[in-house]
């Protein structure tokens, strides 16, 4: 694998072209169209029509995971089975030579099946977000944010990327990426160092990874001192091995949110974990859920949603969300990891974990 360099390269002309896109297409009258849901699962073949951005506008499109439907766009299974979930938080799955015409809510959408079209109404969806869900970031944006950071190239060091920002999980797993590969993507050892809010070190633990990927490690048994409390901070780094101890803050931190956020993430997590349990919804839809749930605006819990989004790269068709997904966490990161987000967002698999 080529080493990665790190020197700041600013791409003004690109974020310029997209708001200028943006600014055409608002100004122009055309009214931008409304998502209405998110596709969670595709296990076959099947295409929907008028999904672009723009309302009223038409094209045969192939459904993939991850993507964003608009109101009046129709979907069409072909073959297998696809599943969504509407912003309003309701989940509905599609079986081969079923349609559907999509509202904001499954009583506003309409079903087509062999025999005839008919409403939906509350047995055929099942509430999985009892309080909806967001419609993500706008793509222009973050693109222009990744356009900004993609001449950014690594000088060869350990990177803290997650836990990182607000947590609610009980026992985050941590993910670090070694920019230095003048020796390829050899394995090495690694020494975890984590601190608390006096600056006390709570653990240092030495682990094995490789350079050029993005490793993780989860304590099998919490560190004594450490302690999933509501608004509690913690701080961390990952250094090679033999590397002295830094004085002071060290590169990432995470602080657990408050107890009201906490109980509403952690019943969520456990309403979805029910439910897959139960068979009511696939492995997909399963993390794509919880990806939907965690990086809402709204929750912003990213290092809490890292793991589902990895999960969702080994999904048949989840990769290229994946990489979406891991490239808009990044760049919320900032720092260090947003120089990563070009590189999961063009070729996720080759630096995702074994």
């Amino acid at each position: 694998m080529k080493q990665i360099y790190m020197s700041i390269i600013i791409i003004p002309a690109a974020i310029l072209m997209m708001v200028a896109t943006t600014l055409a297409q608002y100004g122009s009258g055309v009214e931008p169209a409304r998502e209405v849901a998110l596709v969670t699962a595709v296990d076959g073949s099947a295409a929907v029509t008028g999904s672009t951005t723009v309302a009223g506008a038409a094209e045969d499109t192939p459904l993939a995971l991850g993507m964003k439907l608009h109101a009046g766009a129709e979907l069409t299974v072909r073959e297998g089975k696809v599943s969504l979930v509407f912003l309003s938080g309701d989940f509905l799955s599609l079986k081969e030579g079923e349609g559907l015409v999509l509202g904001a809510t499954p009583r506003e959408s309409t079903l087509r099946t062999g025999s005839g079209t008919r409403g939906l109404d509350d047995a055929d969806a099942r509430k999985v977000a009892s309080n909806g869900l967001g419609a993500g970031r706008s793509g222009r944006v973050w693109q222009a944010q990744l356009a900004s950071v993609s001449g950014i190239r690594g000088d060869g060091m350990p990177i803290a990327v997650a836990p990182r920002l607000a947590i609610a999980g009980d026992n985050p797993s941590f993910y670090w990426f070694d920019t230095d590969t003048s020796a390829g993507a050899a394995e090495r050892n690694y020494v975890l160092l984590l601190k608390d809010e006096t600056n006390t070190v709570i653990a240092r633990q030495t682990l094995r990874g490789t350079a050029g990927r993005l490793n993780h490690f989860r304590f099998e048994r919490l560190p004594q001192g450490f302690a999933a409390r509501p608004r509690v901070h913690y701080h961390w780094s990952i250094l090679p091995e033999g590397a002295a101890d830094p004085q002071g803050r060290l590169d990432a931190s995470f602080v657990f949110v408050d107890q009201a956020g906490m109980d509403a993430a952690r019943a969520q997590m456990r309403h979805l974990d029910d439910l897959r349990a139960q068979g009511a919804i696939d492995v997909s839809s399963y993390h794509t859920l919880h990806c939907a749930y965690l990086l809402d605006e709204r929750e912003r819990l990213f290092s809490d949603g890292l793991p589902h989004v990895l999960a969702l790269a080994g999904v048949p068709g989840g990769e290229a969300y994946a990489g979406e997904q891991l490239a808009q966490i990044f760049l919320r990161f900032g720092n260090q990891v947003s120089a990563l987000a070009p590189l999961v967002h063009r070729r996720p698999a080759a630096y995702l974990p074994r």
